[in-house]
């Protein structure tokens, strides 16, 4: 059997029953932790016979493009590593999913993510609900896990697919920096202007003078997207289409808001590989809670105090909203450690109030650091 064939035979085989709500989802893990290592693995050895670009390998051989055989064989490999590519990225989606939902105690000690499923996997411990965590799984059942993308794509009615772009580009939006350049020449009233690069990202203003024209364009320089791979853009923008993307722009909004900025740069999530620095403005209002809850955090690194990253989020979406109850359900947490904690950051002299630490007492709490 060739491995063309392998490939697409294990992908239309994978099967998966999900859970209803929050029921017990272990098999489920269980069979997708196989799946995806099996998946990994044949990833690899397409790498070593040149799927990811097949085309090369025909281009090395005369005439070879006039051969339907050598053709037909290149796309086939090409369609193949496509939909390996879609299904790896529909895994590590879901598995981030049950990752985040998985809490369990061990020791005493309080595990999450991985490590708490894989205790249950080895010595069976009970799990519970991470309320600290970020999922949906009600995403679950809509991701490519064959790999056909494409098939769920064009099923989709008109409304979803519109909920589809408009998640993708938010993915996809980069981050630009501009920088001016002025060009100026003498000539004559008539004269034309001289090539200018073809540029879709060139913003070109002309300023006509009686001997001088002067020409300014702004060239942009896009940075890395929110999320570089594309297929996990496309995995995820199908795992919401059907449920919106106002849900999206929430479930977002809670890992920016519940995850450190150290967990954001070293820890995988339900959105793998997503930049640890958002574009604020695509979340209104709630970018400024962001924007609060990470001064807060420096500042309290600055004190060395470290505080649970969701309370700190808790307590700057409260800021910012303005809305107890909303606070208390979307993040789990009671009104009287949410109120504690901004008393606390109002003594700290972190929010408007009247500071605990003053200038002084910081110098005093500095030379005791040192002189330890």
């Amino acid at each position: 059997m060739s491995l063309i064939s392998e490939v697409n035979g294990f992908l239309d085989n994978i099967k998966y029953e999900f859970p209803a709500g929050n029921d017990p989802y272990f098999d489920m893990y269980v069979s997708m932790r196989e799946n995806f290592s099996r998946l990994k693995e044949f990833r690899r050895e397409m790498d070593f016979y040149g799927f990811q670009n097949p085309y090369f390998v025909v281009k090395g051989v005369r005439d070879s493009w006039k051969d339907p055989f050598f053709r037909q064989t290149a796309t086939k490999k090409k369609i193949t590593f496509d939909r390996i590519q879609y299904s790896i990225a529909a895994h590590r989606i879901a598995l981030s999913h049950l990752f985040e939902a998985s809490e369990t105690t061990h020791e005493k000690k309080r595990l999450t993510g991985e490590k708490a499923l894989e205790l249950r996997r080895t010595e069976g411990a009970e799990l519970c609900e991470n309320h600290d965590g970020v999922y949906n799984f009600d995403t679950l059942p809509n991701f490519p896990y064959r790999g056909e993308y494409m098939l769920l794509l064009s099923n989709l009615p008109k409304r979803e697919r519109l909920s589809y772009r408009r998640i993708v580009s938010a993915l996809g939006q980069s981050k630009s920096k501009t920088s001016g350049m002025t060009r100026s020449m003498q000539s004559r009233r008539d004269s034309y202007m001289p090539t200018m690069p073809m540029d879709a990202d060139l913003k070109i203003k002309r300023t006509r003078g009686p001997q001088r024209r002067v020409v300014t364009y702004e060239a942009h320089k896009s940075h890395s997207e929110l999320i570089v791979d594309k297929y996990v853009r496309k995995c995820l923008g199908i795992g919401y289409a059907s449920i919106g993307y106002n849900v999206f722009i929430s479930d977002l909004l809670m890992y920016y808001l519940k995850k450190s900025k150290f967990e954001r740069e070293r820890h995988t999530s339900i959105f793998p590989g997503i930049d640890p620095n958002p574009d604020k403005s695509m979340f209104g209002k709630f970018g400024r809670a962001i924007a609060k809850k990470e001064e807060l955090e420096s500042k309290l690194e600055d004190l060395k105090i470290h505080d649970k990253s969701s309370l700190v989020g808790a307590t700057a979406y409260y800021l910012v909203s303005g809305k107890m109850e909303d606070t208390c359900e979307i993040f789990n947490i009671s009104p009287n450690k949410i109120n504690n904690a901004i008393e606390k950051f109002k003594k700290l002299g972190l929010l408007e109030g009247k500071p605990l630490i003053t200038n002084r007492t910081k110098k005093f709490l500095e030379y005791l650091r040192a002189e330890k």
